[in-house]
């Protein structure tokens, strides 16, 4: 079942986080290019780098506003509580911040807890300010807890923090308590033995590793969100929403995705694919244990795994039968067939000779269960026999789910392995979606040499959208570079994209707006400059040499290098266009008749072997080698 696609730029490239808001220019420094492209790159590595060592996240401020005392919070799994403990909210006189926490007595020791419950987190940190004219004694003691409820003489034996700067200095600090597993944290004020007086203010909590438990995957915050099934269908096709944050998008994914139900129709609880090796590593676990995102129950004595049998081997588990009435039956979560083209249900088998089963049922939308498919006569008994069962008289069902039974309440031998929904529609061309492959060979070729998946599974629309973009296949319909109905792309229009297909990629390769938003007059220019020619051609320098300008003399070089490194025909033809210039366009010399790229001595001596007969030393092609193929080989002397 394939997770993640490279091919959806549709949603990885709509952010603008990365993107800026100023559009490339022709007239802008290659150098200053290179090192945003660069930059871009170092920002990824840099976010990739912080994701790696876990979020962090506010959970919880206050600024002690109401003289009754701070607020608490309750919200998923966290829970943040105050014990005052004789501390109250008075007036601020030394930081300009209203109200602040007072202690001035040895007694005055108010408590914080921060629970998180099951949520995992690595660790909580508190930051506050503090301000006090002369020494109060104060530190900050902190322990781990269990407690659901905030505890008045809760457990502190570590002190993390002493608040020592006097003068009423407004200071700010922070320190941080690592869990390690335990389900809270537990802060303590402990104010010394004096009535000297010290406010504390603006108290915040962060969490770290578990701000996507501070949100359900219906609603917006932090990235990632509390139900982990719902929030790895998102994130693999549109990995914002566990990077950067689950905004109203990634809201609406769950239910275009299927991953979930956000808007209460239901049709997000449906998978939208079904596959399954039963992995590498044998368990004696039932299947719905350890398939919990395929398998919704199992009836009767539940299948589990086994490694024996001509479907099994040690490293390759299937699926094997319980014993016992009923029958022993795995039930998949439900299957919405309709966007699966044709669709069909491959297995492989095997059962005991003598034996019925096993079987599979179907139903739609929660009603009665119906005979799916059953081995014929002998069907299965000589080893693993592989079925594709046609599933065309449900293809528009948007919830089905089979039951894989054992068909008999005794030991038959019955396994499964190898479950794959796929597209089993008949022979298509490379614009039209269906089973594996198309009828195009060279497209095909091109196609799932980028993305196997369209040769393996399913020719979906990722593979069309990549046909038509990379291998020439002029599909109409597509919204991408090279469609057929996408436009010239020397005419400024209000759609994004254009029918030359790598003309189309260079534009867009340095401006990513004409592909994302609109055809505009600028990416009309730049099809010029870069496309087109239009700094290709004399005056320009020889296109094997650097020049201060951008293009070359040769108009058809110049093109074919531009369109693969666009900065040669709007910045500079430097030492990079030259080498793509000399492997691109220059033709080996006739006269080189070693290869070696030099016409040299050598070279002479391979000719004057030759002389008087046909062969690669008859330059000109006249049937002998002789004086005008030497005279050829001597214009041509480079070594």
């Amino acid at each position: 079942m394939r997770q993640s696609r490279c091919a959806v730029h549709s949603i990885a490239g709509r952010r603008e986080a990365f993107q800026g808001t100023v559009r490339p220019h022709p007239g802008t420094d290659r150098g200053m290019l290179r090192r945003a492209i660069q930059f871009i790159a170092w920002m990824f590595v840099l976010l990739a780098s912080r994701l790696a060592s876990g979020q962090t996240c506010t959970l919880y401020e206050t600024g002690f506003e109401s003289f009754t005392g701070p607020p608490s919070l309750t919200q998923g799994p966290f829970t943040v509580e105050w014990c005052l403990n004789g501390a109250s909210v008075a007036a601020s006189g030394f930081c300009p911040t209203g109200s602040a926490l007072k202690l001035d007595a040895s007694g005055d020791d108010p408590v914080l807890l921060v629970r998180v419950g099951d949520a995992a987190c690595a660790s909580v940190t508190v930051s506050f300010t503090y301000a006090q004219f002369v020494a109060t004694g104060t530190v900050l003691k902190a322990g781990t807890t269990s407690a659901t409820t905030v505890p008045c003489s809760p457990s502190t034996p570590t002190t993390i923090g002493t608040l020592s700067t006097t003068g009423g200095a407004c200071t700010l600090v922070s320190f941080t308590v690592t869990l390690g597993g335990a389900h809270g944290a537990v802060f303590r004020f402990d104010h010394g033995a004096n009535a000297n007086a010290i406010l504390i203010d603006d108290v915040s909590v962060q969490i770290t590793d578990c701000c996507s438990q501070m949100h359900t995957c219906c609603e917006i915050g932090t990235p990632g969100c509390s139900q982990s099934k719902v929030e790895a269908c998102v994130c693999a096709v549109d990995p914002y929403c566990c990077e950067t944050a689950w905004d109203d998008q990634c809201v609406a994914e769950v239910d275009a995705f299927r991953c979930g139900d956000c808007d209460g129709s239901g049709s997000g609880q449906c998978l939208t694919a079904f596959a399954t090796d039963f992995g590498t590593l044998y368990s004696t676990s039932s299947v719905c244990t350890l398939f919990p995102s395929l398998f919704e129950s199992c009836e009767g004595s539940p299948p589990t795994l086994t490694i024996s049998g001509s479907c099994a081997g040690s490293g390759d588990p299937a699926l094997r039968f319980g014993t016992g009435f009923p029958y022993s039956a795995a039930i998949t979560r439900c299957i919405d067939l309709s966007l699966t083209p044709a669709p069909v249900f491959r297995f492989r088998f095997t059962r005991n000779a003598g034996s019925l089963g096993p079987r599979i049922d179907y139903r739609v939308d929660g009603g009665e269960w119906l005979l799916g498919w059953q081995p014929s006569t002998g069907q299965g008994t000589q080893g693993c026999t592989e079925v594709e069962l046609n599933l065309a008289t449900i293809a528009d069902a948007t919830a089905v789910q089979f039951r894989l039974l054992s068909g008999s309440s005794v030991a038959n031998g019955a396994a499964f392995d190898d479950l794959l929904l796929t597209s089993g529609s008949q022979p298509h061309d490379c614009c039209t979606t269906g089973m594996a492959g198309c009828t195009d060979g060279a497209i095909e070729r091109c196609v799932c040499a980028a993305d196997p998946y369209c040769c393996e599974t399913a020719w979906d629309v990722a593979c069309v959208a990549l046909a038509t973009s990379t291998c020439k296949a002029g599909c109409s319909g597509v919204p991408t570079c090279g469609a057929g109905d996408a436009g010239d792309c020397s005419v400024a229009r209000a759609l994004p994209f254009c029918d030359d297909a790598a003309c189309c990629l260079a534009v867009c390769q340095i401006d990513p707006f004409c592909c994302e938003s609109a055809w505009d007059e600028l990416c009309v220019d730049e099809a010029a400059t870069i496309c087109f020619g239009a700094s290709c051609g004399p005056p320009a320098g020889s296109c094997l040499s650097i020049n201060a300008g951008p293009g070359c003399a040769d108009p058809e070089c110049c093109s074919s290098v531009c369109v693969s490194d666009p900065v040669c025909c709007l910045v500079s033809w430097d030492a990079l266009c030259v080498a793509a210039a000399t492997d691109g366009c220059v033709q080996a010399s006739p006269a080189d008749l070693d290869g070696n790229g030099v016409v040299s001595g050598a070279d002479l001596a391979m000719l004057l072997a030759g002389w008087g007969n046909p062969g690669p030393s008859d330059l000109d092609g006249s049937g002998t080698t002789d004086a005008a193929d030497l005279a050829m080989l001597l214009a041509a002397w480079s070594g």
